[in-house]
């Protein structure tokens, strides 16, 4: 088979998950010999060579080659010049190399002629929804109304007028129902009834939960006795995750103060590691941090490579997912497997991962209050964080790297044949 995959970013420019997800099955599914063939962006400016794939790095976004988070400042002239060359791009890959398949990740950052030089091709496709990317093209209104009304809604302190502005730039009505040739993946049953509720329909569509490559590393540290605490006297916790608005990042913040108060005679501390170039945000949770008197008690860290998240995990007593909004996440796979006890927002697709008082603790999202409730359940109680380790890591155990690429290839090959 023959697969064209198209993606805004690809290794070894990485800002979030799915762009390293986009190289694992890419990489797997050429081990099982087929064609792979990824057009891409020049985003970073650098280049990487992968064996068994042709990556042609001809797409330029319409953003900072530096800095995704940025303002772009192009001319409309030049924003135009540069949406001609992408769909030019796109149109000599396809010629030159007719593939049985286009497999499309993500395409934030580009503009919707390319989106419609990708229909007009009709060509048999494959959609793989990780986030709203595609909504927003054909239904910003809805994208924009969402976010606004179910997701920011309960922002609090000074990143409200943030959270405004990034919404404002989503809206660009069109009044029409949408119906989508080809397939369609989602990576969570959240997304497929969102995508639904935006007016969006596909030949068809299925639900196939993302997966992790098991992690050796994550194997020798599985016996961490979770019945105690890292380090006696001390509750350390955790947030990984990209540092921008819709993780949720604030309200980790605000939860400590509650959680200090429950246990007077430890010290609480958290950690936030991630990508920090949302400078603007950033910016938010340091002065909240000092408005709360938290400066030290909240640090900051780097991103932390995939393979070394395990012993992270293991250096911490609990990791909080607090995300606003979530399609269904990597990260929190990966906790779930080393065995922290996890407490994570009820948000978007994450009760598909997270069972309360199961594999984990779950919170209203943007409530910080409830976060802390959540955590000082399990602080309080050794035995419900030793249940939740033990689950959480036999449920993230069957959700494997192999069988998503197994019903992806399966998914590739059905819209192969049923477009033919």
């Amino acid at each position: 088979m023959k697969i064209q995959t198209l993606s805004n970013l690809y290794p070894p420019h990485v800002v979030g998950g799915y762009e390293v997800l986009c190289f694992h099955v890419m990489r797997h599914l050429s081990e099982r010999g087929h064609q792979v063939s990824v057009l891409t962006s020049n985003y970073g400016n650098g280049h990487a060579d992968y064996p068994k794939q042709k990556i042609v790095r001809g797409l330029e976004l319409l953003a900072p080659r530096d800095n995704i988070y940025a303002p772009f400042t192009a001319s409309e002239a030049e924003r135009d010049a540069i949406n001609r060359r992408n769909v030019a791009a796109l149109r000599e890959t396809l010629s030159h190399e007719q593939p049985d398949v286009v497999f499309v990740w993500n395409l934030h950052f580009l503009a919707p002629s390319f989106l419609e030089a990708i229909e007009q091709a009709n060509m048999p496709r494959v959609y793989l929804l990780t986030d709203n990317w595609l909504a927003v093209f054909h239904k910003p209104r809805f994208v924009a109304d969402y976010f606004s009304r179910l997701v920011y809604r309960e922002a609090s302190g000074g990143v409200k007028g943030f959270f405004k502005s990034k919404v404002r730039c989503l809206v660009r009505h069109r009044k029409r129902e949408v119906k989508m040739a080809g397939t369609s993946v989602f990576p969570s049953r959240f997304m497929q009834d969102w995508y639904r509720q935006a007016g969006l329909a596909f030949e068809r569509d299925t639900v196939i939960h993302h997966g992790i490559l098991p992690s050796p590393q994550a194997l020798s540290d599985s016996t961490v006795d979770r019945r105690r605490f890292i380090h006696a006297g001390e509750l350390r916790l955790l947030v990984a995750g990209r540092i921008v608005p819709i993780k949720g990042v604030h309200t980790a913040i605000e939860a400590i103060p509650n959680i200090m108060k429950s246990f007077p005679n430890l010290r609480v501390s958290l950690k936030i590691i991630g990508d920090d170039r949302d400078r603007p945000y950033l910016d938010s949770l340091k002065k909240l941090i000092r408005d709360l008197k938290l400066d030290d008690k909240v640090s900051f860290g780097p991103p932390v490579p995939e393979a070394e998240l395990p012993g992270v995990f293991q250096d911490r007593d609990m990791y909080l997912f607090p995300s606003l909004y979530e399609p269904f996440s990597l990260t929190l796979i990966h906790a779930l497997r080393a065995g922290i006890p996890t407490v994570a927002s009820k948000a978007g697709g994450t009760p598909e991962i997270v069972r309360h008082r199961n594999t984990g603790m779950l919170f209203e999202a943007s409530n910080p209050v409830d976060l802390a409730r959540q955590v000082i359940c399990l602080a309080d109680d050794p035995a419900l964080r030793s249940r939740v380790s033990r689950q959480g890591q036999q449920d993230a155990n069957q959700l494997t790297f192999d069988r998503m690429v197994d019903q992806i290839e399966a998914c590739l090959l059905s819209t192969c044949r049923g477009q033919s």
